[in-house]
Parts: structure tokens; C-alpha cells; sequence
């Protein structure tokens, strides 16, 4: 088969161990890759795409995305704007440009899976504090989260009505958006899956670190520790639907076992999975090429 060209998308860190292996495996598998960030591209029309002042890439086959990075609402919509004429001028997006963007924004992604029937916790969304601190009396005890955020940074526990009040308050006088969900009872872990393709790869338990006194997320990188996964099928029927539902070649989506069954709260547009391979065995930059190159051909 003959080679294709990629591109792919990173910001600040080429090196970021994700985004080398993902370039590694390109090339490993006979094809070629170019690296770049989007800031450094400029668009034309009809549909010409310049890497900074004078390299053609408008040839490209495909492009992954690992981040579009951080900038005010101009550039973020101008980045959102430039994947999806890329989509537009034939060049394969992956993951594609509105679920990407979509995946990112929690509120966003909890509206459509609800929509569809997947169980996702209750949930305040808003700009209004005093609205919010009605939801926290209904509730109870809840987690206060970024709106748009990675590996569990950010969000904050607040059982205590107090000190919910203060947290929620402080953000609303940074002009940010409140987002605000109950925290449901589980297990001392929750799961992450991994699809690609439509098709459930593999999933682990991420466990709540030992010694941390009131500690209740399970992220690997804060400590949490990872073992193999075996899912009922109840809960793979609900990852594989999670991707479906926003059109994601592939995710990690990270699902809650409540007493009600799989709650869904949130599906990675550009997941990190060095634990997941360390627990699972599974070369998972392989299989994210292999769809990148299958999208891309056809």
C-alpha cells in the first residue's frame, strides 16, 4: 500500500510522551508525518493551508488532534474553524473537529449523551450564583468542576454548605462559568474505557490512592493506581454507545458504577493511556493509526 501523509496536532510539548509515540508509530508504519501546532498555520481560500510562511501542507491525508491549546475566543474559534475546513478540503480529522470540540466541553457532552438515553449525574450548568446555591441545597453534597478540564485538575469537593458557597462565589467573581454535579456514591474506583473504532479495546479500574485523608478522585497521575478491567456487558454496551453518540473515532470514557448502573462523566477527546497499556498490554498508539489510516483511505 502506498504511504500517506499526517499531520499531527500538538501546542506546547512535541516531546509529550502521547503525541511522540503517536508520531513514532506514524512512521513505523511507513507513513509521513508532520507535527505542528495550529497557531503556526495559516489558511487560504479556495482551500490552500500554509505551515508558518511558506511550507505547502494542503497535501495532507489526515490530521490527528491532540490539543487545539489555550487563547482567547478568537483564536479558539479560529483553530475549531481551521479542522473543519480541513474536513471541508477533503483531509481527514481525528478525532473529527465538532466532536472534538464537543468532547471537550463537559456541558456539552452531557447534553447529548442524556439526550440518548445514557445515565449521567445531575448536574447545575449557569452563570446565576444564587440558582447555583439552590441546586447545592436540592443536592448535597457535590463536586465543583472547570468547565473545560483535564485529569481531575481544578475540581473541588464541598460537602460542607459553607465552603461550597465560597468556592462557588470566588468563581463566579472570576467571570467563570459555574459547573456543579452531585457527587454519587461508588465503589472506592471507577472505570475507564477505552474504544476505538466502535470497538471496546480494554478497560481498567482506577483506584482512589491510599493515605490521602478525604481524597476522592482516582486519576492516575494524582496516585490513583490502575488494574485490568473485565466489564460487565452493561457497562461496555454504555462505553461503546458514549463514543457513538459523539461520533469519536476513539476515547477513553470514564464511567462511575452507581447504584443505578453506568453514569457516564466524561468521554477524552485525546486521552492519555500509559497506564491503561501498562495494565491492558495493548499498544493502543498502534490501533489509533490503523483508524487514522482506515479513515483516511477512504
Amino acid at each position: 500500500m502506498s504511504s500517506l501523509k499526517f499531520g499531527v496536532i500538538y501546542h506546547e510539548n512535541i516531546n509529550n510522551w502521547a503525541t511522540k509515540s503517536l508520531i513514532d508509530t506514524i512512521q513505523a508504519k511507513g507513513h509521513v508525518v508532520k507535527p505542528f501546532r495550529l497557531p503556526d498555520v495559516s489558511a487560504r481560500l479556495p482551500n490552500k493551508f500554509t505551515y508558518l510562511e511558506d511550507e505547502d501542507i494542503s497535501d495532507m491525508d489526515g490530521v490527528l488532534v491532540r490539543t487545539i491549546g489555550f487563547g482567547t475566543g478568537d483564536q479558539i474559534t479560529y483553530r475549531i474553524s481551521l479542522l473543519e475546513h480541513f474536513e471541508d478540503a477533503g483531509i481527514y480529522v481525528m478525532n473529527p473537529a465538532y466532536s472534538f470540540r464537543r468532547a471537550k466541553d463537559k456541558y456539552a457532552t452531557l447534553t447529548a449523551l442524556h439526550k440518548e438515553g445514557i445515565r449521567v449525574p445531575r448536574t447545575y450548568i449557569g452563570e446565576n450564583l444564587e440558582a447555583a446555591i439552590q441546586f447545592v441545597d436540592e443536592v448535597g453534597d457535590v463536586i465543583i468542576k472547570p468547565l473545560i478540564g483535564a485529569r481531575g485538575m481544578g475540581a473541588i469537593r464541598a460537602e460542607h454548605r459553607e465552603l461550597t458557597y465560597r468556592a462557588m462565589k470566588f468563581i463566579h467573581q472570576l467571570g467563570q462559568v459555574l459547573y456543579v454535579q452531585e457527587f454519587i456514591e461508588k465503589p472506592n474506583r471507577d472505570v475507564r474505557a477505552f474504544v476505538i473504532g466502535g470497538r471496546l479495546i480494554g478497560a481498567m479500574y482506577r483506584y482512589i490512592p491510599d493515605g490521602i485523608e478525604g481524597e476522592w478522585r482516582t486519576n492516575v497521575h494524582g496516585g490513583g493506581v490502575a488494574e485490568l478491567a473485565e466489564l460487565a456487558s452493561e457497562y461496555e454496551e454504555c462505553a461503546i454507545k458514549t463514543a457513538e453518540v459523539l461520533k469519536l473515532d476513539y476515547t477513553g470514557v470514564d464511567i462511575i458504577e452507581s447504584n443505578e448502573g453506568p453514569c457516564v462523566i466524561e468521554a477524552n477527546a485525546a486521552p492519555s493511556w500509559s497506564a491503561f497499556s501498562r495494565v491492558t498490554g495493548i499498544d493502543i498508539a498502534s490501533l489509533i493509526i490503523d483508524r487514522l489510516v482506515e479513515r483516511s483511505r477512504r
